[in-house]
């Protein structure tokens, strides 16, 4: 296998370690470089045994590098280096970046998320785009963390108090 295949399904992985689907998944891939159709992305993880199988090594604690290397004995994996980790990696438990400040206690995956598509004027697209790459994300979640980001500054609403309620 050619060291670009070989790097195409290491961002493929990649893909599914950050739980990416669909579009986002495919410009994930386009950002480091590599062509890929989304059928294409599913041809490739049906050739590592599906998203599930790829899902269960992650969950298991290999890097990207060791999952390709145990399902692609064969070939010369060698030459994938497992990158060093990255210093928000290091110290991933003090995050508080995300964290509202009205709502403590509550996990990321409490509440239901829904699919939006929004309009923007095209220097507002670039710029996010620009700042995406800047932080090492992709425009969805950096789009997402903004709003999370301004959204836990707000007061918390105003509640009439207990006595005035029906």
């Amino acid at each position: 296998m050619s060291q670009h295949a070989l790097e195409k399904l290491e961002r493929i992985v990649e893909t599914v370690r950050r739980r990416l689907e669909g579009d986002a998944a495919v410009a994930f891939v386009h950002e480091s470089g590599h062509r890929v159709t989304p059928l294409g992305m599913v041809r490739f993880l049906r050739s590592m045994g599906g998203r599930a199988a790829v899902q269960e090594r992650i969950n298991q604690g290999k890097s990207n590098v060791e999952i390709l290397q145990e399902l692609f004995p064969s070939s010369r994996t060698g030459r994938l280096r497992v990158p060093p980790p990255v210093q928000q990696d290091l110290f991933n438990a003090v995050d508080l970046s995300g964290e509202p400040l009205f709502a403590p206690g509550h996990a990321d995956d409490e509440f239901d998320t829904t699919r939006m598509t929004i309009r923007l004027p095209n220097d507002v697209y670039h710029a996010l785009t620009l700042a995406a790459r800047v932080e090492g994300m992709n425009r969805n979640q950096l789009l997402v963390d903004l709003l999370t980001s301004a959204l836990s500054r707000m007061a918390p609403p105003e509640f009439p108090p207990e006595e005035d309620r029906p």
